[in-house]
């Protein structure tokens, strides 16, 4: 596909042109380029999490940037294709709605998009706000991307099986991340300091044996 084919695409859904979202429904030839679009999402937020950690804490973790940036999107993607998958179970095996697998993905690829806004996290205040903001761009992006690709199927249903598809990734990755393993693109930066600092004053940094600061037995 040409390039700005694929811009000019993006951009009209950004802007909450319905056909859009018809247009990648129907294009089989997008589906590469909607799930690199997305990837590329996954990397300028998991960028955005590592700058965040350069500015804000006095010094970085070893191989923080592998976690951060590298594993963390890894994961990430992956977690979003499940999310993708429970979407497509819930609407055709619950609701029994006829969806074609890879159309569903293009469209729910594109609503993810806002997940590249994620990468504003790095500024010292507002970031956290920022990534929150862009988790719910991408929650109503894919709702409204659903709704203009399948304007037959009931609104609840699609927001039950995004909903669900969410719920695999938000709940899961912060679920992989922890004090040693930042897995952490865009706003999960925040979950793993948190984590963080909660083993800090647990001790769990500081752990030492009492006796050892006890005179010795005579």
């Amino acid at each position: 596909m040409p390039t700005e084919q694929i811009m000019s695409r993006v951009r009209r859904a950004l802007l909450l042109d319905q056909t859009a979202f018809e247009e990648a429904r129907d294009d089989d030839a997008f589906t590469p380029f909607a799930l690199g679009l997305a990837a590329g999402a996954v990397l300028i937020g998991g960028l955005g999490a590592f700058l965040w950690a350069v500015i804000v804490l006095d010094s970085t973790p070893d191989g923080f940037f592998v976690d951060a940036v590298i594993l963390g999107s890894i994961f990430l993607i992956l977690l979003w294709l499940a999310g993708i998958a429970v979407t497509y179970v819930i609407l055709t095996q619950v609701y029994r709605e006829e969806i074609a697998p890879d159309a569903l993905a293009r469209v729910v690829t594109l609503g993810h998009l806002p997940f590249a806004a994620t990468f504003l996290v790095l500024i010292p205040g507002i970031g956290f706000g920022v990534g929150v903001l862009a988790v719910a761009a991408m929650f109503f992006y894919t709702i409204y991307g659903l709704r203009s690709a399948y304007p037959a199927v009931d609104p609840f249903k699609i927001m039950v099986a995004v909903l669900a598809g969410f719920a695999v990734w938000a709940m899961i990755l912060p679920l992989l991340s922890g004090p040693g393993d930042a897995f952490t693109p865009g706003v999960f930066v925040f979950e793993w300091t948190e984590d963080v600092t909660e083993d800090i004053s647990n001790g769990a940094f500081f752990n030492f044996d009492p006796a050892d600061f006890l005179p010795p037995n005579q």
